[in-house]
């Protein structure tokens, strides 16, 4: 599997005719102005989907979907899709609510057709989950058993040349506490929006994301 800077990738795409290019998908200012911690991390996340095409892509926690349609965006054009599990409650830290309708009403609006929602309890869903992952995004019930829980259920679905995303590590005391214990792989993260945590066995990948953003930290030299 190849991984390239993200400028090249952008001077790659200039060769492509498609109604859904990246010049096209990082113009679509519309996913910014919906509410979100995630804000920050879309760069990250666009450079991550071109940079290993991934067909799976599972969210464990959607709420308002920032996360969830700048991942779906970025997989116009493309065979990929993302799942996103939520159970629409809300919960102790974002507040009683269902966002459900406010999310689906965007994907028919913006015909993100490669966005399936599941709406479902993370580990009922995983009982039944067989699909191999190549992103695995992290964001539901910010306390440490509850993230343990989410990580020892879903990462065995996550490929050997995938990643598992982490967000809020530097808002929550346990999610962070929960990523400093993490063992295997190359673990990275960045401090802002609430911080994103990254762990990846793919070395290749690891060494790209450190060559392409200056703001991401190798755990392993800057410990949190």
């Amino acid at each position: 599997m190849g991984v390239y800077p993200f400028d090249l990738i952008l001077e790659r795409a200039k060769e492509y005719s498609s109604a859904h290019t990246i010049i096209n998908i990082m113009s679509n200012d519309w996913i910014d102005n919906i509410k979100s911690a995630w804000t920050g991390h879309r760069k990250f996340a666009e450079w991550l989907v071109h940079t290993i095409k991934p067909t799976t892509i599972v969210e464990l926690g959607v709420d308002y979907g920032f996360s969830t349609f700048v991942f779906g965006n970025a997989l116009q054009g493309s065979s990929g899709t993302i799942y996103g599990i939520d159970l629409f409650q809300g919960d102790i830290h974002t507040g009683l609510r269902d966002t459900s309708s406010s999310v689906t009403d965007k994907i028919t609006e913006h015909n993100l057709t490669n966005i399936k929602i599941i709406k479902g309890e993370f580990t009922e869903v995983s009982k039944t989950w067989t699909t191999p992952i190549d992103i695995l995004h992290i964001d539901g019930l910010h306390t440490f058993e509850a993230v343990k829980t989410d990580f020892l259920t879903w990462a065995p679905f996550v490929k050997n040349s995938g990643i598992i995303l982490f967000h809020d590590i530097t808002a929550f005391a346990e999610i962070q506490h929960f990523f400093r214990i993490l063992s295997g792989g190359h673990k990275l993260y960045f401090t802002h929006s609430a911080g994103l945590g990254i762990l990846t066995q793919n070395e290749e990948l690891a060494h790209s994301i450190i060559a392409s953003f200056d703001n991401v930290n190798d755990f392993a030299l800057t410990p949190l």
